[in-house]
């Protein structure tokens, strides 16, 4: 009767075990497929991943060098762009005055060294005078140049492609060609300029792909201007130095791994296009731009094997424990679940009541001692601790403030307070945001500590504020015990976290009002300091016109000395070169005098009045008409100003002295000046049927010194509108013309309207 309950029970322990086994067979071989599948997986991946982007530097680096090429073609085709369109050389190329027009090209290459030579072309290709000279060229056709042909398509900037030059010595170039214009837009020759490969590409040698690299710069016709691994002085363009380049789809822009036949060999190539056809091939050894890969991927290697070896010893391990409990295991977890769920849902019910108070408290405060005090004692309440403390700290001087804190025994705040940051422990660990439990029992003597052991706390823990990456504070409660509950820590975070951006928000606002009250004393110095250099200015430009006066009145003197006492020896030649000197010399006298006048005008002390401009443009004008009897000069009526009357005086003087001089060879000179008001500005003009101007330059006529007629035509010195500019710049105005060649000019400003007006 004993054996028969003995066979049921033996057999009920053996089932289990076998199944156990197989269980553990089955789960050891699915896991290691499992690493080994996902290692595999990674290892693929990770390779496809770093071959990309090995792959993806390069062409980002061939990219940035095709940009910078572009932006140097840009600059090439901009000088170009420049000496082409310069004024007087326009009119001697339309003129056919080849010789003079060169001249003018002469200090270019001086200028821009990158520029080898430069000449100019006929619109049928025939070189008429170039910089340096070169005998040999100059007057030959060069139509057949792929120049020519590019700008003559349709008559604009081109860039050409390598070629080797005629003149000597024959070196490989690249030409910019720039159509010259004429008169009504038509085209009078053509501008090239040729560009030292050696100097144009210097910037190109400091391109690094990586060792066993190169570089390669093209043009459409693959042939190489540029090759990294050549000398500077080399000469190439007899094709791509690498045949491998040819392999390269024209407008490709990805780097691509190819196969060198010859060597076997791996070669990450790449072509990026910049502009006008030309583009930068890069070449790296694929040894050398996968090194770094290839290292990594045995390292992948080595650490698979090593984690499945690991992998294995735990599954085996932690499958036979988990076989032998997991029963007695899951059966307490479940009621443990069901006790701390039922215990979790009223602590978060209370938590989320308490936070949500911290909340409103933050919004409602602003100062950082009214955010601290104003969330102690909910903060007290969510973690259920006997005092709590925030602190803000000071990194330059290694201290912290209490902002607010509350004991056991306190209900109000008591901000204030400073001490060092070490009663914190690892500043460093709180800067990585790591919290620290403090022993009030081992910090060294101080009205700090003893504030802390007098509240009954034997342990704290400190909680770093962080915002913006910057540690600006620390929360900080404590406790009887050296341990401190993982959802206290929780809690604190979250809590730290907002009083971090409410302080840092706080301080940037009182930051800010700094700034200002500092910006606002600056301004004040530097004010004065403007008016300081302003004197300095004056007194220095009055000083310089003295010293420069004498010499030029000793000049004129001892030549009209000379012309008295000497004339019969000097003779007509030696008269009239006297003459020119005296003449020179009273030029400089009157550029001295528009200097200072237009100094004048920008330093000189505003005293705004209301003026009558119909009667001080009639004084203006019938002063100067003195000067020209013939001339017809009508002053309609005018909407008064406020303004500086003397300033405005010397405005009129200008702009009507201006009208005169320009028609004064007309055979009925005509001056008319006008104004009108429109409420918000009066503005005035002043108009002339004289020699006029070419509207395309008008921008520059209110610059110092520019002119757009030669002083053998008109006198003058290119001052005066610069002062009229100026003065109405001064008054809040605005000044602009217009005009044709031979059909007048037209010169208006506009000044604020004066208040009694508006």
């Amino acid at each position: 009767m004993a054996s028969e309950p003995v066979a049921p029970h033996a057999a009920g322990r053996t089932a289990p075990v076998g199944s156990l086994r197989v269980w553990l067979a089955a789960s050891l071989a699915l896991a290691v497929l499992g690493i080994v599948g996902l290692s595999w997986h990674r290892y693929v991946t990770l390779e496809r991943e770093l071959t990309g982007t090995a792959l993806a530097r390069q062409a980002a680096i061939g990219s940035l060098a095709a940009s910078t090429l572009a932006v140097k073609f840009e600059r090439l085709v901009d000088v170009g762009v420049a000496l082409a369109t310069r004024v007087r050389f326009q009119e001697l190329v339309a003129a056919g005055r080849w010789s003079e027009a060169g001249q003018i090209l002469q200090r270019v290459p001086e200028d821009f060294d990158f520029l080898d030579r430069l000449f100019v072309a006929d619109v049928r290709g025939t070189l008429r005078a170039d910089v340096p000279q070169a005998a040999d060229v100059r007057g030959r056709s060069f139509a057949h140049r792929d120049w020519f042909k590019g700008v003559s398509r349709d008559w604009r900037p081109y860039v050409s492609q390598l070629y080797r030059r005629s003149a000597a010595p024959q070196r490989n170039v690249i030409a910019v060609a720039v159509p010259i214009r004429g008169p009504g837009d038509g085209v009078a020759g053509i501008l090239v300029l040729q560009a030292k490969l050696e100097t144009f590409f210097d910037w190109a040698r400091g391109i690094d792909l990586g060792a066993a690299s190169r570089v390669l710069i093209v043009d459409a016709g693959w042939r190489t201007a540029f090759d990294s691994q050549a000398p500077a002085s080399a000469q190439l363009g007899d094709g791509a130095a690498d045949p491998l380049v040819l392999r390269l789809a024209p407008g490709a822009s990805q780097a691509q791994l190819v196969r060198d036949a010859p060597g076997g060999r791996e070669l990450v190539l790449g072509f990026a296009p910049a502009a006008h056809g030309w583009g930068v091939v890069t070449l790296q050894d694929g040894a050398a731009a996968f090194a770094a890969r290839d290292a990594l991927l045995r390292q992948m290697l080595l650490d698979g094997a090593l984690i499945a070896l690991f992998a294995v010893a735990a599954i085996v391990l932690a499958t036979t424990v988990v076989a032998q409990r997991r029963r007695e295991q899951a059966n307490r977890a479940h009621r443990a679940a069901l006790e701390r769920a039922q215990a979790s849902l009223a602590r978060h019910a209370e938590r989320l009541r308490i936070v949500h108070e911290i909340d409103r408290a933050i919004i409602a405060a602003e100062a950082p001692h009214a955010i601290a005090g104003a969330v102690i004692r909910p903060l007290r309440e969510l973690l259920g601790v006997p005092r709590a403390i925030v602190n803000v700290f000071d990194l330059t001087t290694g201290e912290a403030e209490w902002l607010a804190a509350a004991g056991r025994h306190r209900t109000r705040t008591e901000p204030g307070l400073r001490y060092p940051i070490r009663l914190l422990g690892d500043v460093e660990a709180l800067k990585r945001g790591e919290p620290q439990v403090i022993d009030t029992q081992t910090l060294p003597p101080g009205p700090e500590t003893a504030a802390l052991l007098a509240s009954g706390v034997k342990w704290y823990m400190a909680v770093p504020m962080i915002a913006g990456g910057e540690l600006i504070g620390a929360l900080s409660f404590g406790g009887e015990q050296a341990s401190f509950p993982e959802e206290q820590v929780v809690i604190a975070r979250e809590v730290a976290t907002q009083l971090a951006i409410a302080i840092a928000q706080s301080r940037l606002f009182e930051q800010v009002k700094r700034n200002a009250e500092q910006l606002e004393i600056r301004v004040r110095e530097r004010t004065a300091e403007l008016e300081a250099a302003n004197k300095e200015l004056e007194s220095f430009s009055y000083s310089v016109s003295h010293d420069l006066r004498a010499p030029l009145r000793a000049v004129d003197g001892y030549a009209r000395m000379m012309q008295e006492d000497f004339a019969e020896r000097l003779g007509e030649e030696g008269s009239r070169q006297l003459g020119v000197v005296r003449e020179e010399a009273r030029r400089m006298g009157q550029l001295i005098d528009d200097l200072l006048a237009f100094s004048r005008a920008g330093r000189q002390a505003m005293r705004a009045a209301r003026i009558d401009m119909t009667a001080l443009a009639r004084s203006v004008a019938a002063e100067l008409a003195a000067e020209y009897p013939q001339a017809e000069v009508q002053v309609g009526d005018l909407p008064p100003a406020a303004a500086d009357p003397a300033l405005l005086r010397q405005v009129w003087l200008n702009l009507i002295g201006n009208a005169l001089k320009y028609s004064a060879r007309e055979p009925a000179p005509r001056v008319e000046i006008g104004g009108r008001a429109d409420g918000a500005q009066a503005e005035y003009w002043v108009r002339d049927n004289g020699a006029g101007f070419d509207e395309r330059y008008a921008h520059k006529l209110f610059s110092v010194f520019q002119r757009l007629h030669g002083a053998h035509e008109f006198p003058g010195t290119g001052v005066g509108l610069a002062i009229v500019q100026r003065v109405v710049a001064r008054h809040g105005g605005r000044v602009w013309a217009a005009g044709k060649p031979g059909a007048g000019a037209k010169f208006s400003f506009a000044l604020p309207a004066s208040r009694s007006d508006a």
